[in-house]
């Protein structure tokens, strides 16, 4: 049996360390770039904590102190795979998300747990991505770092300063038809009655806000803690679904309504 040198033993081991690394690319230091650039739409916000928001660079960073940050993805409404889906995100949140944070926001089913110590909620609809009934929200909630991934836009999902939402305004009651526009002032009822100041509201913005029991406009206060960021974006979510459902309501009363007519005109020709 010939002896092994000390010499040859190193030179194995090193040849046996460089085939490992390139036959596990996970060890591999990698360059990120942008892949599929305009793909996804993107938003980051970042928040004071004391009722203020800025937009900020989408740079995955966390908040300091007492502010928190919000990165929001949007996937587009195309018919694709879940891998594709997937190859976007990591395209957008890799670094500092790891491959199991993907997999956990862009997996199909519900799902509610802690992923590498952040508390990770899913909730998708079945059906296919390109129909505007299909539904799928995902989010990753750190302390000071909200990730969202939804399908397709979202309504009002921005805020507006305290004061400056059409909800919190004095309304004032639409008088006689004029040529005032939604939004001005009542400067004839302020003429009549100085004390009522308030923004006149027109007949069919009451119908909307009454329809969709919200406004039109991302009107929505400035949170200030992530819980309150967090109910937002579901509160936000579940007006987009009951808009869906009122929406569809109405489009079916009107299909129900013109087959009425034309059964009514039909028996009226053989009558």
């Amino acid at each position: 049996m010939m002896p092994v040198s000390l010499e040859e033993t190193s030179t194995d081991a090193e040849e046996m360390d460089s085939e490992m690394a390139m036959e596990s690319p996970i060890r591999q230091k990698q360059k990120y770039t942008i892949h599929f650039p305009g793909a996804v739409k993107r938003s980051a916000y970042r928040f004071d904590g004391q009722g203020n928001f800025f937009n900020k660079d989408w740079d995955l960073s966390e908040g300091q102190g007492g502010e928190f940050c919000w990165y929001h993805v949007e996937l587009p409404r195309s018919n694709q795979k879940l891998a594709v889906g997937a190859q976007y995100l990591i395209d957008v949140l890799c670094p500092p998300l790891k491959l199991h944070d993907i997999l956990s926001l862009v997996t199909s089913g519900p799902f509610c747990g802690n992923v590498d110590g952040a508390l990770v909620f899913r909730v998708n609809s079945p059906g296919p991505t390109v129909s505007k009934f299909t539904q799928r929200l995902a989010a990753r909630i750190s302390e000071n770092t909200v990730i969202t991934v939804s399908l397709g836009k979202v309504p009002r999902l921005g805020f507006s300063p305290t004061g400056q939402s059409l909800l919190s305004e004095i309304p004032s009651v639409e008088g006689p038809p004029s040529h005032r526009l939604y939004g001005e002032k009542d400067e004839e009822s302020s003429k009549q009655a100085p004390e009522s100041n308030g923004i006149v509201i027109r007949e069919h913005v009451l119908e909307f806000l009454l329809t969709m029991n919200h406004s039109e406009e991302a009107d929505n206060p400035v949170p200030t803690r992530v819980s309150n960021l967090l109910v937002h974006i579901v509160d936000t979510h579940v007006d987009h679904l009951q808009d869906i459902v009122t929406k569809l309501e109405i489009e079916l009363d009107s299909i129900e309504l013109e087959l009425d007519k034309g059964y009514c005109t039909w028996r009226a020709s053989f009558s």
